[in-house]
């Protein structure tokens, strides 16, 4: 392509953000379709057809007149008629659900594609000329199958985007496929292309945020995938234009053969493309980017490639999503290395500025750590504390940094504390002097005070863009006043960008946020004993990335496993996808509740009622009988898939598919300790034995055996499935063990002792639900309960001044240790008890060496005991 230069047009060349009617199109609600299809509006509770357009003729064999009014029973036979009730009746609808059915037909001779969603108080439902002559129409899942083979063994990002677009365009044969990210400012950026080899490259170009208005941005989060057939065509208006019932246009943000905004059919006439497909990526709940598609002559794709099309757009923003996660957690170790040594190193420094930046690591190593810069590049810090300023590297000069400073003071506490910009001189006009050593900015401020700051500088980097022509569009002027139109060239367009620095990352604002926090909870008040508690934090950190490195690759494989078996025993694919997204669901809950309970156990009583639930809102439909006890978390996982496989078939075939149907739980604690657990159907249909094993039954049965050492037996009983389950001892955690899933009943324990007034105990504790369990088995032990003191300057208060017998201190008091009380009981002679969930080993001090422990979470009898034991040993020593 040859370069653009900005010459003179005649025409005005603005920004969108000066007129936005693209942005304004009411894109959603254009009144007509692609006129390849049909769309027809029913009446969701009677079916009467409401509205209607397209190829009725050709797909329907019936007449405008022949359907306004009518029935659906006017074109669909029975069965289709009942399939769409029972739809509608058991589905929100909300999107469209594909009816994949190459054999449907409407009238002889004429295979149909259906699609049906609910918009309101209607049911819309769009028709296409079915191929059922393609290799996949049979079997979708194939396709999918090989377009994702090889992505784990991509090497990098681009590398992935470039086989991505490579996959799409071999089965959906296209002349070329993009794979379009989206930039920070909105704008596009091609970052992997496949093409015909006589076309021109789009590869590396840059396109205008304004070429996809925001609008469509959005209709693109809601829609996966979006077609346009042909770009010079007459839509299919809908008939009647307005529902006759409200009044109202029918809104189409889901609907397949929407018809295309007449500015983007212009847009693309302009590029001389005449068919186009694109298929979003979506990273969370943001449109990452693209996979667009060009034809340069008329290209219907059909449905069942689109669905294709559609699950591998799902599945390849989730490898994206998986890549960028294992990237930042990469990242985040390393920093959190470096942010360990830099505390040690802190620690045993005099003076707090040259802790940080004379030593090794110093904070340049640890904000720019596998940051990807030139090592000549590198930019500088600045450390701000009590009028003292310290750098290192390179920054503007003393002066420039003491005004920039003084900024910072009217501006920061506008922040949370920190403040990033890759254009300072966009923001702070003085900045663009000294532009050349620091464009770009990231600061914490480390003090309640003003003034104290820790700031890193990144210099300026001079960006050359290649636009796809220029990025201005044209306003000109029309019947209906001035409006903004596509750009009609495409030619390679330059811009050179200044006063911009490499953007700050997430992982760059994490890292200053952990090192703000370290430095105003941490090393600021407590800088001379810091030493020995950044040494084991260090520990706990190796262990815990290792601990989460661990479960995060053993999810996955799990996934993976779930999604090679389900693809395997899935008969089509919307099949596939719903049971693939409830087994992995179900697993979601049992992580949800490990992660309440840090991992430690869950309630089983409250995990059958998580799955259960949405069965258990009709009175007398399901039963959870059992004293509730608590799994260990491979366990509860393991129980958790295995229930999911019971209610799924309970609620397809069982107990819970007729409004009569119950399922009865019922658990018990066997002789070894280990649990016996029933699940009996009753009030179904009546149930015959399977002809052949699937994958939920062997999930049922191997999963829990290899995973927890148990065993579990399905029984098909005429009255209803019964399966019977046994875990092992290993499986259950004690059953008088505290957690945050469940809430157990203290027994009551006899009085101090024969003759004896009430222990008097004081709780020295910050956590209300210990406190209220506590207060609860103090009650069944008869003693009083003295407190609770929650702070340290409210337990020395009691400390020195109270009546009691023994005390339980809690070790970490809102952030305060609680030495001191321990040492004033000391010096009175009352007996204590620390309870905490530290490993005091590391952490007690020398002086309160032998001192009597309760673990967290603890035994309700261990409380008893221990302080019992304690006030014993006291007054044997008198």
């Amino acid at each position: 392509m040859p370069i653009a230069t900005s010459a003179n047009t005649g025409a005005t060349t603005i920004t969108a953000s000066d007129i936005n009617n693209c942005d304004r199109e009411p894109i959603h609600i254009p009144g007509a379709i692609l006129p390849h299809g049909v769309l027809l509006v029913l009446d969701r509770d009677t079916l009467e057809v409401l509205q209607a357009a397209g190829d009725l003729p050709g797909l329907l064999g019936k007449s405008l007149h022949d359907l306004l009014g009518k029935s659906a029973d006017t074109v669909l036979n029975p069965a289709q008629t009942a399939r769409l009730r029972r739809l509608s009746a058991e589905q929100a609808l909300t999107t469209p659900r594909h009816l994949l059915d190459p054999a449907m037909r409407v009238h002889a001779d004429m295979p149909l594609d259906a699609s049906l969603h609910r918009r309101g108080d209607t049911l819309v439902l769009e028709f296409e000329a079915a191929n059922i002559g393609d290799p996949f129409a049979s079997d979708p899942l194939a396709a999918v199958q090989d377009m994702v083979q090889g992505f784990d063994a991509a090497p990098s990002l681009r590398a992935l985007c470039q086989l991505a677009a490579e996959r799409v365009r071999e089965v959906a044969v296209y002349d070329r496929v993009l794979v379009y990210q989206f930039m920070q400012d909105g704008s596009g950026w091609v970052i992997a292309e496949s093409r015909e080899p006589h076309l021109e490259p789009f590869l590396d170009l840059h396109y205008p945020a304004a070429d996809i208005p925001q609008q469509a941005r959005a209709l693109y989060l809601k829609n996966w995938l979006r077609l346009i057939t042909q770009v010079n065509y007459d839509p299919a208006p809908l008939t009647p234009s307005l529902n006759p019932r409200t009044g109202l246009p029918l809104d189409m943000s889901q609907a397949i053969l929407r018809d295309v905004s007449p500015i983007h059919r212009e847009y693309l006439r302009n590029m001389g493309i005449d068919a186009s497909m694109s298929i979003s990526i979506i990273h969370g709940d943001k449109l990452w980017g693209l996979i667009a598609c060009h034809h340069y002559s008329p290209r219907r794709l059909p449905r069942h490639l689109r669905a294709v099309c559609e699950l591998f757009g799902s599945m390849f923003s989730l490898q994206l999503e998986v890549r960028e996660k294992a990237h930042q957690f990469e990242l985040r170790l390393a920093s959190r290395t470096v942010l360990q040594s830099l505390m040690l190193n802190l620690a045993g420094a005099d003076d707090y500025a040259d802790g940080l930046t004379q030593q090794s690591p110093n904070l340049l190593d640890y904000i720019y750590s596998g940051s990807g810069m030139d090592s000549g590049k590198k930019g500088g810090v600045a450390v701000c504390v009590k009028g003292q300023l310290t750098y290192l590297g390179s920054t503007p000069g003393e002066a420039q940094i003491r005004q920039l400073v003084s900024w910072l003071d009217g501006y920061m506490p506008q922040t949370t504390g920190i403040y990033a910009t890759d254009r300072l001189g966009d923001v702070w006009a003085p900045a663009k002097e000294f532009a050349a050593s620091a464009a770009g900015l990231l600061v914490i401020s480390v003090s309640d005070n003003l003034s104290d700051y820790i700031i890193w500088f990144r210099p300026e980097i001079v960006a050359r863009f290649k636009w796809a022509g220029p990025p201005g569009k044209e306003l000109v002027p029309g019947p209906h006043g001035d409006r903004l139109t596509p750009r009609k060239s495409f030619e390679v367009w330059r811009e050179t960008i200044v006063g911009r620095s490499m953007p700050w990352t997430s992982a760059d604002n994490q890292a200053a946020f952990d090192l703000r926090l370290s430095l105003l909870h941490v090393v600021l008040r407590r800088i001379n004993a810091a030493a020995l508690e950044r040494k084991k934090a260090a520990d706990r950190d190796r262990l815990l990335m290792a601990e989460l490195d661990h479960r995060v690759k053993n999810t996955l494989a799990n996934i993976q496993a779930l999604v090679v078996q389900t693809s395997r025993s899935a008969e089509t694919l919307t099949g596939f996808v719903q049971g693939l997204d409830g087994r992995i669901q179900s697993m979601a809950k049992a992580h949800s509740l490990l992660s309440e309970a840090r991992w430690e156990g869950v309630s089983i009583t409250r995990l059958l009622r998580e799955e259960l639930e949405p069965f258990g809102q009709r009175q007398n439909v399901v039963t959870i009988e059992g004293n509730d006890l608590v799994l260990t978390p491979k366990s509860a996982l393991s129980l958790s898939l295995a229930i999911h496989e019971l209610v799924t078939n309970a609620a397809k075939f069982g107990a819970f598919s007729t409004p009569g149907g119950t399922v009865a739980v019922r658990w018990t604690l066997a002789d070894d300790n280990g649990i016996s657990l029933s699940w009996t159907e009753a009030g179904g249909p009546r149930v015959r034995p399977p002809s052949r094993r699937g994958f939920g039954s062997t999930l049922i049965e191997r999963a829990l055996a290899m995973e927890t050492g148990g065993s579990a037996t399905l029984r098909y009983e005429p009255a209803g499935i019964v399966c019977d389950v046994f875990l092992p001892p290993s499986s259950v955690l004690s059953r008088d063990i505290i957690t945050s899933a469940s809430t157990l009943a203290v027994q009551p324990a006899p009085h101090a002792g024969s003759g004896e007034r009430p222990y008097r105990i004081l709780v020295v504790e910050d956590s209300f639900l210990v406190v209220t369990l506590l207060e609860e088995i103090f009650e069944g032990l008869g003693w009083l309960f003295v407190g609770p003191a929650t702070r340290v300057v409210d337990a020395l208060d009691l400390a020195r001044t109270g009546d009691f017998d023994a005390a339980l201190l809690d070790v970490n008091l809102n952030g305060e240790m609680s030495w001191e009380v321990a040492r004033v009981l000391a010096e009175r002679g009352v007996p204590f008890v620390f309870s905490t969930g530290y490993n005091m080993k590391t952490v007690l001090p020398a002086d309160l060496s032998g001192t009597a422990v309760i673990s967290k979470p603890f035994r309700i009898s261990d409380v008893a005991d221990k302080i019992r034991e304690t006030i014993a040993i006291r007054r044997a020593g008198k």
